[in-house]
């Protein structure tokens, strides 16, 4: 049975949001990418590109030498549009 479209959507974000991790915290290669999604070099690759097209992430050098690196700013945006939290507020109700 197909996910429905939002829980697609939430796999997604889930998925890029491992990669981004996985780049901010020095796996910075195709290969070690893919065995952190589990998956084969060509998959990682498609969805490295996806961010890359997004302008969360970017490449640098060019063939075996290639690493990606974070957009710093363009991920604290996306995290801001993704992510909601609230701490130190409490409900009206929980007070009484």
């Amino acid at each position: 049975m197909p996910a429905e479209p939002g829980r697609r959507e939430a796999q997604r974000e889930d998925r890029d949001l491992r990669i981004i991790t996985a780049i901010m915290l020095g796996k910075k290669r195709n290969k070690e990418l893919a065995q952190l999604l589990d998956t084969d070099k060509s998959f990682a690759a498609k969805k490295v590109k996806e961010l890359e097209e997004k302008g969360l992430i970017h490449k640098v050098g060019t063939g075996k030498d290639t690493r990606y690196e974070v957009n710093e700013f363009n991920v604290l945006r996306f995290l801001r549009a993704k992510v909601v939290i609230t701490v130190g507020k409490k409900k009206k109700e929980e007070k009484k």
